[in-house]
Order: structure tokens, then sequence, then C-alpha cells
């Protein structure tokens, strides 16, 4: 097999590239010249525009200099005004070659041509005519041009025979007239990328595939995603260098895709050094605000970390050069390593397009600049002490995944119309038949499992994924509490037998609603549903509705009201929202997934859609089975109070109780039919006080035709509250009593109960309840709730002693779930990242628990009442900055709960640091709650 070019280190650009393309952007913007121009004015009446009558202007400017000045060799060049005069028109006349053989030059002056070509000395010597030199490298050879020898000519000769036009002229030159402008002609690194796809065997087209994060839908970045076809059909490979990019992204073993801010010149022909200076330049402006608009608008964007960037960067920067910046997504399985570990790397980047992306490591595995990728990366694991079994210091991400898609070539199987590029897109890849040869050396199964944990990662993005995972467990009593929380065949074939013309209709008409203007029919997408759809047109529709159907974090940032500021509209078309529903709950022409489908619904009903709000009241109504789904964030936060109260009157030995037998009696609320049709009345009461005034008309239809009845059959089924205020009144237990008892004057507003008059007959004195200690009981329930919904809330690899960490991250930098802002970092020189351990039952240090939690914040915690803003490590002291919605000043004792029970408190629990909670209420009350544990 022939040995690969390295193109990363043949026919680069330079630097003297870079003073040609100065020299002629410096003219064109008629900026200033530090040497001062000669003969300026002439030169722009000849209007260096690029086309071929420019080069006859320019031979008769020289004819004019000639006769008019008769301008001498030995002193013209001393000026430096003529020397920036005759390389102007060097540069020019050298471009307008390249134009013409459509081939970028690469600039060398004398000595880097000769030190790069000594045999040519002899013939070239160091002479002015050979001063700068054009070097062109096309498919049928090396050509080397040298306008100053016709420049000069024309300038002192007293009858030259040479002329500046017919000396330029190349190629296919007749195919342009006179005054055509030829088009510019962009350098690329030395691969035909294309070719490169055609010879990649078809089982690693999942290499080449994104699956793109759920934090990415609605945000800018998005359009990365839609651009890869673009990329891969037309496409070229240039040098990128980093500004600035999410700590993660440096972390060895972390599965995070996260965004990072590049450079490029979309050219080509700017030097990778050149590139790298300049983004130090940029970096530099993070945290400060210069008087320049353009500097200023830049900091204001690195520093934000959540803005996104696409455009050309500063001209102070670039030197008025066309260099341009993007925000970027890099995806872990394209690096060499799955890690930065270099600032500069290629990438691809098309005409017709502003996205880019790393080229695939696949393609440049062969070349110097990936060995030194490895190297560095080995270096730093050295230095900042990486664990021994490390993807990055033991293994190549594409030979671990190569191996796995020759056993596994359908890898991201379920999610396909989620992909992008889809398979239609790469038409191109396995024309040319080349053997998929397996790639020799040694795969760990400790390598094996990062890539498959990777891929659980991203999967694990989409609800769909709670559904498709299947967990081996040899545990008879997991396995059936497993099976008991699965969702039966039966609510899936309702579904699919459902009547959605109701459904669709609904999407027909526009909605009253304030703060969704954008809420509007989508007659295109209306007029699909009645087709049978490709893949590829099912991809493109998803890929469209997601764009309409969900505001990205970053923008919910941006559009946050302050307070007292009126409502802010979003910009969210709740319409494409319950389309997406709708398409997932069904399966049409996409995975049939209950979990992802109810998702987009309750984000619907959560934005204040009426129409999802009547949505859940029929689907309860006509597929019963789905309302522990579709109620279970409203009934936890409607349960929520008396939750607190009764670990509150646990911790203060009021209550004693079977922690698993009150988790049984909570989850058979929402499975109670008496329930369902109280929670079905309640959401179509929402929907009515939304302003639906079709679902007034179908609740009154309910009510006549016996579907509900005027009020509920049972007190219990109204309120979850009153539900498990019987559990316990059913056991002689007055839950209510315990729970007034426990609440001090000043607690009243910690939280709130329903109180139900119907039942205090029934409610006893709780002495003769003998059970065992409240906290033992309530951390038994948390372990078995764990393996119970351990798929939902633990690492990915349950087959695996050790737990990779699963650290939520987002886009420039930010996820959609939450507002969680991560730290980012300078690549500069690349010093040993900071490293956060695995969370849950493994130990972490405190300084780790903090930096895991920081990457969340804010982070609104499981209340819906209490925010956290706010991190910090003092002198070895924890302090939480919590924002709390409730008037007045938390207890104790709830704030023990909040503390205990929030999961994403769970590295700091472990951490064992003290902690405390700095509070700021309702009114701006504000205190501290020190010390809290759970003991």
């Amino acid at each position: 097999m022939p040995t690969q070019l390295d193109f990363l280190a043949q026919q680069q650009p330079n630097s003297t590239t870079i003073r040609a393309l100065w020299y002629l952007q410096n003219f064109a913007t008629q900026s200033a010249w530090t040497n001062g121009l000669a003969f300026e004015k002439q030169l722009r009446a000849c209007r260096l525009d690029f086309t071929l009558s420019s080069l006859q202007r320019i031979d008769r400017l020289l004819d004019h200099i000639r006769e008019q000045y008769q301008p001498q060799r030995e002193t013209f060049f001393r000026q430096p005004e003529n020397q920036t005069f005759l390389f102007l028109l060097v540069f020019y006349c050298g471009e307008m070659r390249g134009r013409l053989a459509k081939s970028a030059p690469v600039w060398y002056d004398w000595g880097e041509f000769h030190a790069r070509y000594p045999e040519l000395e002899s013939i070239f010597p160091n002479i002015l005519h050979y001063e700068f030199v054009a070097h062109f490298q096309r498919e049928d050879g090396e050509f080397n041009h040298f306008p100053l020898v016709a420049i000069l000519a024309r300038l002192f000769d007293a009858a030259p025979d040479k002329s500046v036009y017919t000396s330029t002229l190349t190629g296919d030159y007749q195919a342009y007239g006179e005054h055509d402008r030829l088009p510019e002609t962009a350098q690329h690194l030395a691969i035909d990328w294309q070719q490169a796809l055609a010879q990649t065997p078809k089982n690693e087209r999942a290499y080449l595939q994104i699956l793109p994060p759920k934090w990415l839908q609605g945000d800018d970045l998005m359009a990365q995603m839609q651009a890869l076809p673009q990329l891969y059909q037309r496409g070229r490979v240039v040098w990128a260098a980093l500004v600035q990019a999410n700590s993660l992204l440096f972390q060895a073993n972390d599965t995070a895709n996260c965004p990072a801010e590049i450079i490029y010149d979309k050219s080509g022909r700017t030097p990778p050094d050149v590139l790298r200076q300049w983004a130090k330049e940029l970096f530099s402006l993070k945290n400060t605000t210069p008087s320049e608009p353009e500097l200023a608008r830049y900091a204001a964007h690195i520093t934000d970390e959540r803005t996104r960037f696409s455009g050309s960067i500063p001209k102070q920067i670039s030197r008025s050069m066309p260099v341009f910046g993007a925000s970027l997504l890099i995806w872990r399985l394209h690096l060499p390593n799955g890690i930065l570990s270099l600032p500069t790397f290629p990438i691809v980047v098309a005409d017709d397009c502003d996205e880019a992306m790393i080229l695939p490591a696949k393609y440049w595995a062969h070349t110097a600049h990936y060995q030194n990728w490895l190297q560095h990366q080995s270096l730093e694991e050295e230095s900042s002490k990486q664990p021994a079994h490390s993807i990055a210091n033991n293994q190549e991400i594409f030979p671990v995944l190569q191996n796995i898609l020759a056993r596994e070539p359908d890898f991201w199987r379920g999610y396909d119309e989620l992909l992008s590029p889809q398979i239609s897109d790469l038409a191109q890849v396995g024309t040319q038949a080349v053997e998929s040869s397996i790639n020799n050396q040694t795969i760990s199964e400790a390598d094996r499992r990062f890539v498959e944990s990777y891929r659980a990662k991203a999967q694990q993005e989409y609800r769909r994924w709670y559904e498709f995972f299947k967990v081996e467990t040899d545990d008879a009593e997991l396995a059936e509490s497993l099976a008991k929380n699965k969702l039966p065949e039966s609510a899936y074939q309702k579904l699919r037998d459902l009547n959605i013309q109701p459904f669709l209709a609904s999407l027909a008409e526009p909605i009253g609603v304030a703060r969704l203007p954008k809420s509007v029919p989508l007659p295109k997408v209306a007029a699909a549903w009645q087709r049978d759809l490709s893949l590829t047109q099912t991809a493109k529709l998803v890929s469209f509705l997601c764009s309409q159907g969900v505001i990205s974090l970053s923008k919910a940032l941006a559009n946050e009201r302050k307070p007292n500021e009126p409502e802010r509209p979003l910009s969210v078309n709740t319409t494409a929202t319950l389309y997406l529903a709708l398409l997932y709950l069904t399966g049409k022409g996409v995975p049939q997934t209950i979990e992802e489908s109810l998702d987009w619904l309750n984000y619907a009903v959560s934005l204040g859609d009426y129409r999802a709000m009547r949505w859940v009241a029929e689907l309860i109504i006509q597929v019963p089975e789905l309302t522990p789904e579709l109620c279970r964030q409203e009934l936890l936060k409607a349960y929520l109070p008396m939750s607190i109260g009764i670990t509150n009157a646990s911790v203060a030995g009021k209550l004693k109780y079977l922690v698993l037998e009150l988790k049984a009696a909570e989850d058979a609320y929402p499975r109670e039919r008496g329930a369902q049709l109280e929670l079905a009345r309640q959401k179509m009461q929402q929907a009515i006080a939304a302003g639906d005034v079709a679902a007034q008309t179908r609740l009154n239809e309910w009510l006549a035709n016996g579907t509900l009845t005027e009020k509920a059959t049972e007190k219990r089924f109204e309120h979850i509250q009153y539900w498990i205020s019987d559990y316990f009144a059913q056991k002689g237990v007055n839950l209510h009593a315990i729970l007034q008892d426990i609440e001090s004057p000043d607690d009243e507003d910690d939280v709130t109960f329903h109180e139900n008059a119907a039942y205090s007959a029934h409610l006893a004195d709780d002495d003769d309840v003998a059970k065992p200690a409240a906290w033992k009981k309530w951390a038994k329930w948390v372990l078995a709730m764990v393996l119970i919904y351990g798929i939902k809330t633990c690492a990915l690899d349950y087959q695996s002693s050790r737990q990779q960490p699963e650290n939520a991250v987002s886009g420039s930098l930010q996820t959609q779930s939450a507002p969680k802002i991560t730290p980012t970092a300078e690549p500069a020189d690349m010093a040993a990242p900071k490293t956060a351990q695995a969370v849950g039952n493994q130990a972490v240090s405190a300084e780790d628990a903090v930096f895991i939690l920081q990457q969340k914040l804010p982070l609104t915690l499981f209340t819906g009442y209490h925010e956290i803003r706010g991190a910090r490590l003092e002198q070895g002291n924890i302090w939480l900055d919590l924002h709390d919605k409730n008037r007045g000043m938390m207890s104790i004792q709830a704030a023990r709960g909040l503390y205990c029970r929030e999961q994403a408190f769970d590295g700091i629990r472990t951490s064992g640091a003290p902690v405390n909670f700095a509070v700021t209420a309702a009114e701006n009350v504000q205190y501290e709650i020190a010390d809290l544990s759970c003991q």
C-alpha cells in the first residue's frame, strides 16, 4: 500500500502568503501604508478588479511611468514607497494567475524558495527579478511564476518585449470576457476529501454521523448539524485554531460533547501559527471592555459563554484579513483520543455555507500532527496523574469504534431520524471499492467500554433511551421492579389505534396565549403528515419541528425577564412541539416512544399551551396507563410540601412508617381510576382557565355522557395529599395533626398542605405506632429507588464495577435541560486540566463536588420553588447560595429535607464536607442555615 501524503505538512500556507494577501486587502480597503504607496492615484485609476482588462491597464500604467518619469533601475527600488508599489503589483498579478489556473498560490520570498528548492538556485539567482515567487501545486504538477520579471521589463526596458498581460495568462483564459471578474480560488490542504470519503467502507458511515445533544435543539449551533451534508458533499479541508473551549473537552474519559470557539481562514491561506496567535489575542479579550465596538462585541461574547458567534473576527486582530470565527460543537468521536490536546486542527468548510466541522480523525491519522496530538496528551496525563486505564493514553478512538462497527454496523439503531448527516447524504461513501482493514492493535475492555458509554450517553439525552435500554440483572426483585415500571404493550397499541384527527384539528387553528405569539399553524407540516415520508424526509421534518418547537437555554436566559418586568413573549412555536409529541406518540415514521412524546407534550404544557393541557386530559381518559408518566412532575410538585413535612416529622421522631410501603402508596395514586378521572378533570379545568373554549365543550361532553361525575366519587381521589392522608388514616395516624405540630409559627410559610376535614373523624393518635427509625428507612428507600430507577439516574455502564462520570454540560456553553454554565479554558499551552471524579457511590473531594455542581448553575431544585445560584468552597466549608420563592424563613428540618433529597447534591453529600445554605427568600429576606447533614 503506498505511503499516504502528510497533507498537514505539505503545501502549507505561510507568512509570505499572508503578506501578499495583506497587501491586496490593504489596497482594497484604502487603508494607510506605513512606508507610503507610490503612484497610488494612478493605481486606483487602473481599477485592480481582477478582470483581464485590469492587466492591460497595468501595462499602460507601467508604460506611462517609464515614458513620463524615466525611472532608473539603480535608484528606483531604494525608495520604500516604490517597493510597496512593485510588491503590490507582484502580488496582484500572481493572484490573477492563480484565479486563471484555478489554483491558489503559496507565496515564497527568494530565501524561502531556495530553502525549499536548493537545486534551482543557479537558474533563479538572488536578484530583484526573483524576489517573490508564486508556487502552484496542481494535479498535473508543480509550477512557479515570477511576476516581477515582466513588471521590471515593462517598467525599465526601452523597448520592452514582455507584457504583464501575456505573462499572467494561463489556463482557459479565453472562457472569460475582458471585463469578467475572475472567481477567487480558495486553497485547501492537500487531501482530496471526496476521494477519501469514496474510499471509506460503507460499514463505517456511522462513524461520520452525529447524534446531536438534546440541548442543541433550538440553539444556533444546530445550523452546524444541518450543514453537515454540504460539508461532506462539497467540503474542503483548512486549518482552524482554538480560542476557547468548555473545560470538560480537556478531560480524559469524559463523554460530554461541548461547544468551543474557533477561528479559521475560509480561503485556507492563513498558516496555523498565525491563526493560533490571533486566537490568543481574541482570548485575551475575555473579561475586558474594549472601547472599539468590534472588540467589545467579541469580548462580551467570549466572556458570556452562552452566546454563539459566526462571522468575521475583529479587524484589529486579523489586520483586516477576512478571518472567520465560529462557535462549534466538538464531537469527541471525531478527535484522535476524544479530547482536545492541541490548539490547531484541520476542519471541513464549504463555499456555500458558513458552518464547519472538525475533520474526523480517521482521515489524518497518518500525519505527524496526529501523532503530536497523542504524544502531547500522554505528557499531559503524566503530569496530571491520570488513571492508567484512560481512553486518551491507552487507545485512539477510531480503532476502537472501527472494531465495534465490524460487529455492530447499526451503531445508532433507534435514533436514525435524529442523525446528521443521514445515510442518504453519504451516497459517495464506499463508491470506490476498498477492503475494510481492522486495525490490529489490541482493544482493551476499558477502551471499548468508554466508546459504548459515549454512545449510551449521547442516546440518553433523549427520553426514548429509558424505554429502549435493557438492564441485565440476576436480582429477581430488581427485575420484578423494573418490569412493573415498564409500560405495557397495550398502551403502545392503544396509541397506534388512537383517533388522532381531533388532535391534528387543534393544531390547525392559532391559539390566544399572549406569551406564545409564534404558536401558529404549520400548513406545510400538516400536508406532510398526510403523506408517507422517507427516512430522509422524516429526518428533515423532525429537524424543522425541533428548530421551531423548543427554545434553547442560551436564548431562554437572554429572554429572562428582570424583577417587576412584564412577562416577555417566547419565540417558540408550540404547534411544532405538539407535532413532535404526536409523531412519537403514534410512531409515524419514527420509533414509537412514549417517554419522548410525553416529554414534548409536558414541555408544551409548561409553556402554557392550553391545547397541550387538553391533550393530557384526553390521553388520561383514553389511555389511562399513561397517567403516571403524564402526571409525574405535576404530582411530585403537588405532593412535595407534604413529603417534606413527613420527612421532617420522621427526623423529629414524631412519625414512623414503612418507607417502601409509603412509596407504593404514592405510586398507586395515578394508577387508581378514580384519581385518573380527577386528574383529567383538573387538566381540563387548567386548559379552560388558560382560555381554551374547546376544553369547556369537551368537559361538558364528559359530564353529559357519564365519563366524569359532577364531583369525585371519593374525596381521597381529589388530590395526592388527600390520598396519603387517607393512607395514614387507615393505619390510625393523624398525619395532619402531626405535620401541624412540627411546624413552629415562624415556619408557617415553609409548606402548604391540603386539609381534608372529611378524614378528621378517622384520624387517631399515633402513640401505638412502633416502627424503625425513619431516617434508616429513608436511606433504605433511596437505595431501593436507585436500583429500581437506576437506568434513569446512574452512570451508563451497569456491568462495570467502575462507573464513568456523567457530567451534564452545555453550550458555550450550555445544555437545554437546565441552566448549566460550564467553565471554559484557554487551550494556549494546554496546562493540565482540572479533573472532577465521578459522583454517586464514589468518594469525591469537596473541591470536585463543588466544581461539578457549578457546571449546573443556576439550578432549579426538585421542589420547583428553590434555586441554587452559587456554590463555593471556603476553608473546607461548602456554601450554597439558595434562592427561595417562598416567604418567611425555612425551618432547619425543611432545609435538611431539601438538602438530603435533592439528587444534584449527590456529590456534595458524598464528599462529607460541612454544608451551609445562604438563603435569599421572598421580599429579600436573607439568612443562613449552617451544618446541614443527612446523618
